[in-house]
């Protein structure tokens, strides 16, 4: 299974995050498969080749279930980790997540993404000015080098009788 290191810099990725975590929070069901979520979402992901695939790049968020033979499907860890409770048919069901908790990680996808999208924008606020400032040094040594050494040494002329301060 390929991980990205840094999921959150594809296009499209943070409006997918937010879509899938919506569709796993606030539906009846706890889990979908591929065809599940393409049937809720009406599209595939902006970002990956499929759901479960931008599920797999953010386990922070979202749990796969792979079984031989059956589809695999995506499930939300915050509503699995929820205690059970019974419905009116008597299923052991786990709870629709509050809009509160659901907000919440919706809003620590976008802070996630801002951080990545920072830490992809270091180089351009510390690197490049370093290299600048280590340009303008070495310019301004090697200016003061060719300038000490293009002066014309001056030679002291010997001072003559006639020139030379009278005793008294």
């Amino acid at each position: 299974m390929f991980i990205m290191k840094h999921p959150y810099k594809l296009t499209g990725r943070l409006q997918d995050v937010v879509a899938l975590i919506q569709v796993l929070a606030y539906s009846p069901r706890t889990r979908r498969t591929e065809d599940g979520l393409m049937e809720e979402l009406k599209r595939k992901p902006a970002s990956s080749k499929s759901w479960i695939e931008m599920a797999k790049q953010h386990c922070e968020f979202f749990r796969i279930r792979e079984e031989q033979g059956k589809n695999s499907h995506v499930s939300l860890i915050a509503r699995n980790a929820q205690e059970s409770v019974v419905d009116a048919d008597g299923d052991s069901v786990k709870p629709l997540l509050s809009t509160d908790v659901a907000n919440k990680l919706m809003e620590l996808a976008v802070q996630l993404h801002e951080m990545e999208l920072r830490r992809a924008d270091f180089w351009k606020a510390t690197v490049v000015p370093l290299f600048v400032a280590v340009i303008v040094a070495a310019a301004s040594v090697t200016a003061a080098v060719i300038t000490a050494g293009s002066k014309v040494p001056q030679v002291a002329v010997p001072m003559t009788s006639a020139s030379s301060p009278s005793k008294p």
